[in-house]
């Protein structure tokens, strides 16, 4: 249940009495560590660790609107902030794949700040999204996805809720050309620093290009799609036999190789990605096909290589949401936006 302002807005704000009060626990006190600050993740993000006696979780997750204006100018277009709020509390609870646990949440419409108290995941901290994961890795996301996007395939019930918008609902066409617009220049310098090449279009251009993109897509069979879906907002199990997402943010309804696409450009490296992209495309299609969800390859395709460009948009964000000058962030930019550039570049699409 999504409960109503005053609540903290940063950590500073929170206390032991809060937290024994949302937690229905007795909590002596506790310690917070930032976390996730680097991998250009929406909000603030800390680690706490509690003072309790009892048996329950000694450590939880206390996630915050970020306070950077141009993050909460972005949510207040975008409506992200009670997006995923909604999600956790509305949708992720019926779905049959893997998410952290939701202990209470409060969002504030006027301003859009928020807070979530979550489970703290224990995940493989090697893994990393610039780097890359691996091929099995990639297979495990892909079955989780494929649960999240049968199970809600073609669901009316999507469709009825205001606060989920379609991939070309006015608040994504108003907010992520406005995003791309304002990061790409950040964006380019970026890789021009790099000694990369980006390409010569215009912000106004590419703004436009993302706009019709999101019109276009969206004119096909829909489901519930993250539309973030990228290794840094994937928490694999330290056994490797289980991943959670999380950062639902950007949820909205999509046709599922929307996901996919974003997932397999941005989470891969450019040689693993051009040398296993074909047969993870078939691998989605069986995964899907097996949970009574049949889509025709060439439709697959049309979609994939459609949906390419969506993640140059998204490197466009990584500026306005995050220090660009702190070297993980410029990696993650950088890393962004050059598999998305080879994947237009693969597929034979221009920017120009």
């Amino acid at each position: 249940m999504i409960q109503a302002p005053p609540f903290p807005l940063s950590i500073e704000g929170i206390d032991a009495s809060f937290l024994s009060g949302a937690l229905e626990r007795e909590i002596h006190g506790f310690q917070s560590e930032r976390i996730g600050e680097d991998r250009g993740m929406l909000g603030e993000i800390y680690k706490l660790t509690l003072d309790v006696d009892d048996a329950g979780p000694s450590s939880i997750v206390a996630k915050f609107a970020s306070q950077r204006e141009q993050s909460l100018d972005s949510a207040k277009r975008g409506g992200t902030h009670e997006r995923e709020l909604r999600c956790y509390d509305e949708l992720l609870s019926l779905t049959p794949i893997a998410t952290p646990d939701l202990y209470a949440c409060w969002y504030d419409g006027q301003s859009a700040e928020y807070l979530i108290l979550q489970e703290l995941i224990d995940f493989d901290e090697s893994i990393d999204q610039i780097n890359g994961i691996s091929i099995p890795e990639a297979k495990l996301v892909i079955q989780e996805i494929a649960g999240l996007h049968a199970f809600w395939w073609k669901n009316q019930a999507l469709e009825d809720l205001p606060w989920l918008p379609r991939l070309d609902d006015n608040r994504r066409r108003t907010n992520l050309p406005t995003v791309t617009r304002l990061g790409w220049e950040s964006l380019r310098n970026v890789l021009s620093e790099q000694e990369l090449d980006p390409p010569s279009v215009s912000a106004d251009a590419l703004a436009g290009k993302i706009d019709n993109l999101l019109c276009t897509i969206s004119d096909n069979e829909r489901t519930l799609v993250h539309s973030d879906l990228r290794a840094d907002n994937l928490l694999f199990s330290q056994t490797g036999d289980s991943v959670v997402i999380v950062d639902w943010q950007g949820c909205c309804t999509a046709p599922p190789v929307f996901d996919l696409t974003y997932f397999l450009i941005q989470s891969l490296t450019i040689d693993d990605r051009r040398e296993n992209e074909e047969k993870l495309l078939d691998y989605y299609a069986q995964a899907l096909s097996n949970r009574g969800v049949r889509l025709a390859k060439d439709v697959i395709y049309e979609i994939y290589t459609g949906s390419i460009l969506y993640g140059l948009a998204i490197a466009c964000a990584i500026p306005l949401i995050n220090e660009i000058k702190v070297p993980r962030v410029r990696d993650l930019a950088t890393s962004m936006a050059s598999r998305s550039l080879a994947g237009l570049s693969d597929h034979g699409i221009s920017l120009l």
